[in-house]
């Protein structure tokens, strides 16, 4: 089953750019290679992911290129160590049967999987490490391992959550919390000690880390408050935080799409349909055996809530929905009658079939034109002619492919700068952090890259010129020498402009 989905997906890799995000990843890549201090740029040149970033990371240093195919496949890897983590999960309760179809039907999901999804980004590992800390507190549960080890381990694995993706708290947590419960109820004292020192230990150790370098408030302004403001305020998305959650809203946003819409359409109905027709054995089950019951049921509410509560409809997110409505499917299935499971399978597989179908009429060959691509070569050849692969470069914008294309780092801790135009009490805090980067790095090319068109969302967020802190800074520093298709390029007074003449 495995081998058939990489056999279905290696054929259509394409190195190429399918989500802006991936380029963010693998520059921050490109920019922890480069730069000596390598957890300090690896926690700070991440967009407060570097747990995202750090299986990209893994495969360079395991000889993988930096680059759009290598993202995928290393997605893949990890898409399929969740699947190998779910069989696990389902056979606790469900049984081999059960458990194989369930698999299958994801399988064959990932397998014609749509570029969108394949493209790698902080889901995958997220969703990997989420699916992990699960299984983790389903074979505790079923008596499966009781070591304080294992217990350190897991807290360590569920505090660690954050750092691959701020959505992953409320799933994180309420694992933390149910398994805590279960010690509890058995008084397992030492695996409760365990699990809650496993739990702190990730954000003490960054906290004492970034403490020691007099940097704590750039800790909790990029990793807490940042994303603070981007879930629970309009700043970034302007939809009301009332409207986000609404059951129009997210019917549309969940189930209207051909990229996924069939199959989540499949695995909601049986998550409607099937508590319904084993009610009277799963009733009688909740009295004597509940906290699986309720676990799968606020596990799969808080997927639902990771996926509407930013407010933006960014298809990526709905890929936190599969692994907890196949959880929720399996329990209930595990209480049904066998006619009911015959049916429900059957429901399951055509589900799959129907989404393959129509999966199937993206994986074709052809690469759609993106008009911006000749723009593209010329500022990449641009940087590529005037600097080396260890001269750091700025991009002024959401065009964060630039610096993949060009393979030279960052010379800002933020590869896109599009947070500059949004009216938070953190823009002080990233023009120090930009100014400090400026003069620490001194990128020798800055590209001025925020154009409607051309960068992401560029009708929307402010070119340097409108900023004016960076404004002046690029005027003393900088030189403008050329304009590619309305993209600036300005070299570092100096040694870039020197090289200009070579």
């Amino acid at each position: 089953m495995l081998l058939l989905v990489w056999a279905v997906r290696i054929p259509f890799l394409r190195d190429r750019e399918y989500d802006i995000d991936t380029s963010t990843w693998l520059s921050a890549v490109i920019a922890i290679n480069h730069y000596p201090d390598k957890l300090w740029t690896l926690l700070n040149y991440t967009d407060a992911r570097p747990l995202t970033v750090f299986p990209l990371l893994a495969g360079s240093w395991a000889g993988m290129p930096v680059n759009y195919s290598s993202a995928e496949i290393i997605g893949l890897l990890l898409w399929t160590g969740t699947l190998l983590l779910l069989y696990q999960i389902y056979k606790l309760f469900a049984g081999k049967n059960i458990s194989l179809v369930l698999t299958w039907s994801l399988a064959l999901f990932l397998g014609t999987i749509c570029p969108i999804f394949a493209a790698y980004n902080s889901e995958h590992n997220s969703i990997f490490m989420v699916t992990a800390g699960v299984a983790l507190f389903f074979l505790y549960f079923y008596r499966r391992w009781t070591s304080p080890a294992i217990a350190a381990a897991t807290g360590l694995l569920l505090g660690s959550l954050i750092y691959a993706k701020f959505q992953n708290a409320p799933m994180g947590l309420l694992t933390g919390a149910f398994l805590l419960l279960t010690m509890a109820k058995r008084k397992d004292w030492p695996g409760m000690a365990a699990l809650l020192a496993g739990c702190l230990f990730p954000t003490i150790f960054v906290n004492a880390f970034y403490g020691l370098r007099g940097k704590l408030d750039v800790f909790w302004n990029n990793y807490f408050w940042n994303y603070f403001y981007y879930s629970f305020t309009t700043q970034f998305s302007s939809m009301p935080i009332a409207e986000r959650f609404s059951p129009i809203r997210a019917i549309r946003f969940i189930f209207y799409a051909t990229s996924s819409g069939t199959y989540v359409f499949t695995l909601a109905a049986l998550a409607l349909a099937l508590p319904v027709l084993s009610f009277k054995k799963w009733r009688s089950e909740l009295k004597i055996n509940w906290i699986p019951f309720v676990f799968a049921f606020l596990f799969l509410l808080l997927s639902v809530y990771a996926v509407l509560q930013s407010g933006n409809n960014f298809e990526h997110y709905k890929l936190f929905l599969f692994v907890p409505l196949l959880i929720f499917n399996a329990l209930f299935l595990s209480m049904s009658r066998p006619l009911v499971r015959q049916y429900a399978a059957g429901v399951l597989l055509l589900g799959g079939v129907l989404q393959t179908a129509v999966s199937l009429k993206y994986l074709d060959g052809k690469i759609p034109y993106d008009v911006r691509a000749d723009t593209d070569r010329k500022v990449v050849g641009h940087i590529v002619r005037y600097t080396r692969s260890s001269d750091p470069v700025v991009v002024w914008g959401w065009r964060d492919g630039l610096l993949v294309s060009a393979q030279r780092p960052m010379g800002y801790r933020d590869v896109h700068t599009f947070h500059f135009s949004m009216k938070s009490p953190l823009v002080p805090n990233w023009t120090q952090d930009f100014l400090e980067d400026m003069e620490e790095n001194k990128p020798k090319i800055f590209v001025e890259a925020m154009l409607p068109e051309y960068s992401e969302r560029g009708h929307l967020f402010l070119p340097h010129d409108k900023v004016p802190v960076i404004r002046e800074y690029i005027r003393k520093h900088y030189r403008f020498v050329r304009e590619l298709d309305g993209v600036r390029i300005f070299h570092r007074n100096g040694e870039a402009a020197i090289s200009l003449l070579r």
